[in-house]
């Protein structure tokens, strides 16, 4: 054969032995099992290491992180220094980076495996730490017990018995920023080092005040200053279920606070008192007569604060006057309640909070009005009788009189159109006059017993509501 011609075939020869030697390399290089040269995790040199040896070492170590301790540590004498460990405070490794590199240099296909071998030769790949908020506030708590046992207390306003406003300053306490120490401890756990027994990591437990969110500050903020107007009323003659009554809705009352721009809806008051202290029988009225009941005395609440209303110039939504007179306020002055029917309600049109205080003895029963109002402003309420309704008398047949004859029963009461003005004064320099209120008391008609043959048995010379509607109680009639 022309040596020209066996020249280019001992070449071929030559290069496809080089290629297949190449190749076999190149398949050995990327079939190893060994991680590759100077190959690191998170500083952990692993380099040459088989895979199977590595997995278990790497298992082992990474429990030894979660085991490895944290000395925490205050400049407080009455809070202890605790150690816990880092897995106890949260801290999780997360190895998604590794994991994904080590799946290519082990399980991609032939030509990858060369590739990523190569690509990490050098390379050092970090753990990705987490720390679980949960986990680590609920470690802080358990271990610094004596902390979280205190509780921040709010500040208070001390109405004294002189009606000056002083304040009880509220009282923080110590809690562990858990959100700060979680951010420390992410930007130490990478550098962690891997030697057993080593020192444990030292850190300043970061303290600060917790506070309530009632604070002398917001309290004061709210414009409270002084009273602003009281009223008080005398029970009239009343058995120990309406004196219970009375006692009971006003507590349901103490201490109401209401933001400017809020409406007193007096309905939410009864049903708050009757879930919790309940109603006990006294007389109410029921389409205009007293009759024997549950939850009699409530109006003389709502009368009472209706007035102290009144006298500091709030607003009037909603009220209505008895259909009886009353004893223990002037007539055009009271304010009744019938559930679904007849409710007090007014509004607090200032700019400042206003706040509600009762007191109650076995006689009299007291509201007082906290706000912020002028003291140069006064007003006087005056309630004038324009008209005098007298009783009718209403006949009810007996059959048991002798024809013709009659027999009283008893006296009727005059009824009365009332109207109510009130009177705004400064510094006692009369500003105006305004009429609030225009009630009418019906009367309450004589009774006689008759035998007469105009009267029918059936005839009570009046007509009663179809509907009852009844007054001053919450349930009646309760007859025994």
């Amino acid at each position: 054969m022309p040596l020209y011609i066996r020249k280019p075939i001992i070449y071929a020869s030559v290069t496809l032995g080089l290629l297949s030697a190449l190749s076999i390399a190149l398949y050995i290089y990327g079939s190893q099992n060994t991680l590759p040269p100077k190959f690191t995790v998170a500083g952990w040199r692993v380099g040459g290491m088989p895979y199977d040896t590595f997995q278990e070492q790497y298992k082992e170590r990474l429990e030894l992180l979660s085991a490895f301790p944290v000395q925490l540590q205050t400049s407080y004498p009455d809070i202890a220094n605790r150690q816990l460990t880092l897995g106890q405070l949260g801290v999780e490794y997360h190895d998604d980076t590794l994991t994904r590199s080590l799946e290519q240099l082990f399980q991609a296909s032939p030509i990858q495996r060369i590739k990523v071998r190569w690509q990490l030769r050098h390379a050092d790949i970090p753990l990705e730490v987490e720390v679980n908020q949960t986990q680590l506030t609920a470690a802080v708590k358990e271990a610094w017990k004596e902390i979280y046992s205190q509780q921040p207390a709010p500040a208070k306003r001390i109405v004294t018995a002189q009606d000056t406003l002083n304040y009880e300053a509220e009282r923080k306490v110590l809690r562990v920023d858990t959100v700060h120490l979680g951010e420390h401890l992410k930007e130490i756990a990478p550098s962690v080092s891997y030697i057993h027994n080593a020192a444990p990591i030292r850190l300043t437990l970061p303290l600060y005040e917790q506070g309530p969110a009632v604070t002398v500050d917001t309290l004061k903020k709210q414009g409270i200053d002084r009273k602003i107007s009281e009223f008080t009323t005398t029970f009239p003659a009343s058995g120990e279920g309406r004196i219970h009554n009375i006692r009971s809705t006003a507590a349901s009352i103490q201490d109401l606070l209401m933001a400017p721009g809020e409406t007193f809806d007096y309905s939410k008051i009864i049903a708050k008192t009757e879930t919790q202290f309940g109603y006990k029988e006294a007389p109410v009225i029921l389409n205009g007569k007293l009759v024997p009941g549950i939850g009699g005395g409530i109006c003389q609440v709502s009368t009472t604060l209706y007035n102290a209303v009144l006298r500091s110039g709030l607003a009037i939504v909603e009220r209505r006057n008895h259909s009886l007179p009353v004893s223990y306020v002037t007539l055009g002055q009271d304010a009744t309640f019938a559930s679904g029917y007849i409710n007090f309600k007014f509004r607090n049109n200032t700019d400042s909070y206003l706040l509600i205080r009762t007191v109650t003895t076995d006689r009299d029963v007291t509201v007082k009005l906290y706000g912020n109002m002028s003291p140069s402003i006064t007003y006087d309420i005056e309630s004038n009788v324009v008209e005098t309704i007298q009783p009718p008398t209403k006949y009810l047949h007996n059959a048991s009189l002798a024809p013709g004859v009659t027999r009283p029963i008893s006296t009727g009461k005059a009824g009365y159109k009332v109207e109510t003005y009130r009177i705004k004064r400064e510094n006692g320099i009369f500003v105006s006059k305004e009429l609030i209120s225009k009630d009418q008391y019906s009367p309450v008609p004589t009774l006689v017993a008759s035998n007469r043959g105009d009267i029918k048995p059936e005839d009570g010379g009046t007509t009663e509501p179809t509907q009852p509607i009844l007054e001053d109680g919450v349930k009646g009639p309760s007859f025994r």
